[in-house]
């Protein structure tokens, strides 16, 4: 049976990872540059980084809403228990053995979802084993899905168990490819991570929890050039309103070619919008908003 989801008031998700290229500007450099222009490959990249780390809580929305439909009286109800997805997305489950086989299926035209991106397409979830305790292999795969107009292509796989302290976590393995909109190329990318809820593991309510994301990743971006990217610090997302949008500490260090090494650290646990960036010697700090930096 389909169930349409409900929507929470629309918010527009912009991570740090996602933005973080437009801001590479040194402060000595008086020469006026467009941000978009001089570092859109490390936006594509960090873009990249983005949509597929959030297909995981994409799916575990998904698993939320069809364990508890039933429950649900209203949209006042359900409204405020879901960040990404949208009452245009359809989701369905089949049970076969010990197969579950979960589709997110947002249409075949784009859908606004609640975190402000346009999906459309499906996403197939495939997971042997409970999906809230214990251990559960879970993989992701897309059919025709697209974020903001590229595709999504490839596959992600999950494992995930319970740590020896007592906390969820999910060993992840992305292989895929981000096909660009407007004819623009395509960004192979791999990526080896671990996520780890170290608050709220024992709920199933995603506003307490707070997430530890650590691992690499490395890829070959639409020019040809070879990008690549290590956390040297635990990214920290806390999902509690009014912070979830952006990390809240953790040091991500990225390799594009021959450039200089560049490092992004997100701060000191404070929920706030603020980052460092260093390159070649020079630290700027950034402001991120929904559509402009600030530069101090």
């Amino acid at each position: 049976m389909k169930t349409n989801f409900l929507t929470s008031a629309r918010t527009i998700f912009i991570s740090a990872l996602t933005i973080t290229g437009l801001f590479l500007i040194s402060c000595e450099n008086s020469e006026t540059v467009n941000p978009e222009i001089e570092y859109a490959d490390l936006i594509d990249e960090s873009y990249t980084s983005e949509v597929y780390d959030e297909i995981e809580d994409l799916g575990d929305e998904a698993v939320d809403f069809l364990d508890n439909s039933a429950t649900f009286k209203s949209v006042s109800d359900i409204e405020w228990r879901y960040n990404r997805l949208s009452p245009c997305a359809i989701v369905t489950r089949i049970y076969e053995d010990d197969l579950v086989s979960i589709t997110i299926d947002f249409g075949e035209e784009n859908c606004l979802c609640n975190d402000g991106r346009e999906r459309r397409g499906k996403i197939y979830i495939n997971h042997y084993g409970y999906y809230w305790e214990g251990d559960v292999e879970i993989e992701y795969s897309f059919d025709n899905y697209f974020v903001d107009d590229n595709q999504l292509t490839g596959t992600k796989n999950v494992l995930r168990t319970t740590n020896e302290d007592g906390n969820r976590q999910s060993d992840i393995i992305v292989d895929g490819a981000l096909i660009l909109s407007n004819d623009e190329g395509t960004i192979t990318w791999y990526a080896e991570r671990t996520r780890e809820f170290i608050e709220g593991s024992d709920t199933r309510d995603k506003s307490d929890d707070v997430i530890e994301i650590t691992g690499f990743s490395n890829g070959v971006l639409a020019d040809g050039t070879e990008i690549s990217s290590e956390i040297i610090s635990p990214l920290v997302r806390i999902n509690e309103i009014g912070c979830y949008r952006y990390f809240v500490s953790g040091i991500r260090k990225i390799i594009k070619g021959e450039e200089p090494e560049i490092t992004i650290d997100y701060g000191d646990g404070t929920c706030d919008n603020l980052a460092e960036v260093t390159q070649d010697g020079i630290t700027t700090i950034i402001e991120i908003t929904r559509n402009k930096i600030s530069i101090n």
